[in-house]
């Protein structure tokens, strides 16, 4: 009978300092490969369904039809979604030499996700047949996404949009593989669930010293299709004081717009440069990230 406690590390764990070094090297891989990115910005939320992605989306296109060479990262591993709101899904994985190549979309961006490693509705499966791996979950999802950010050739782009997968622990997760997040933003929908839940990304955010533009409030009202105005979806909490309280400005409010979502589903980019008002908001958004400059060492955006 062996005299092992439970606790007591498995014979094939890493050691901590086996781990340290390969943080060193992905952090080295990584920065590499950003050198020649101006802004990596990260969209988060605290809780999934207050769509967060349609806004990292759609502000990346703002950027790149504002004329920035825009990239985008979906840095959800398990439920990546930007793949099908682009009209991306089912094409391979680019590849040349070691390096991957991120796939061009609509409005000139570029897009890296794992749905190009997936087939079909193929999910994720980090725990093996056994369970073997469920206690290095978190680990191969850091690895998986260090893989996506350090192993594809950026090139020279102005923006790098990082749409996170939804949770208070996905800026530091990220942070745990790269230390260059030069900004982040919060996106919520005006319910006081989704705000507590979003108060707690941005403590986490600051905790992890991950600079914040401000908070984004998604689908407070709707646009009638027929009249084209906009009228209340929710009971509607107070976005700007929460944002007020939390020391952010309140950047944009982005009404529901049943034509967003149905472009998402057909694969197309949202006709934004209509005159609608979802399409004002994201160039209003857009217009926030390119005034935007990083704080020093000593900000107090933190």
């Amino acid at each position: 009978m062996s005299d092992a406690r439970p606790d007591d590390p498995r014979p094939d764990d890493p050691r901590p300092d086996e781990l340290l070094e390969d943080v060193a090297v992905v952090r080295a891989r990584i920065d590499a490969q950003l050198d020649g990115v101006g802004c990596v910005l990260a969209v988060m939320s605290g809780k999934g369904g207050v769509g967060k992605s349609a806004v990292a989306v759609n502000l990346a296109v703002a950027l790149a039809r504002s004329g920035q060479r825009t990239a985008l990262l979906d840095a959800d591993v398990n439920s990546p979604s930007l793949a099908k709101m682009l009209g991306l899904r089912g094409l391979p994985v680019r590849l040349q030499g070691d390096e991957l190549l991120p796939t061009p979309a609509a409005a000139g961006l570029v897009l890296q996700s794992m749905d190009f490693f997936l087939q079909g509705g193929q999910a994720l499966s980090w725990d093996g047949l056994e369970g073997e791996g469920a206690h290095l979950r978190s680990v191969l999802e850091d690895a998986a996404l260090g893989d996506l950010l350090g192993r594809t050739r950026w090139g020279e782009c102005d923006f790098l949009v990082v749409d996170l997968a939804p949770g208070a622990d996905r800026i530091p997760a990220l942070g745990r593989v790269t230390g260059r997040i030069d900004g982040a933003i919060a996106v919520t929908i005006p319910t006081e669930v989704a705000l507590l839940s979003v108060e707690r990304s941005v403590r986490r955010a600051r905790e992890a010293r991950v600079p914040l533009l401000g908070m984004v409030e998604n689908m407070g009202t709707a646009v009638c299709p027929h009249c084209r105005e906009e009228h209340s979806l929710y009971r509607e909490a107070p976005v700007e004081r929460a944002a007020a309280d939390l020391g952010l400005p309140l950047l944009a409010r982005v009404p529901f717009d049943p034509g967003l979502a149905a472009a998402a589903d057909r694969g197309e980019v949202f006709d934004a440069e209509g005159d609608s008002p979802a399409g004002r908001a994201f160039a209003t958004l857009a217009e926030q990230a390119l005034a935007y400059e990083p704080p020093g060492p000593e900000g107090d955006s933190w």
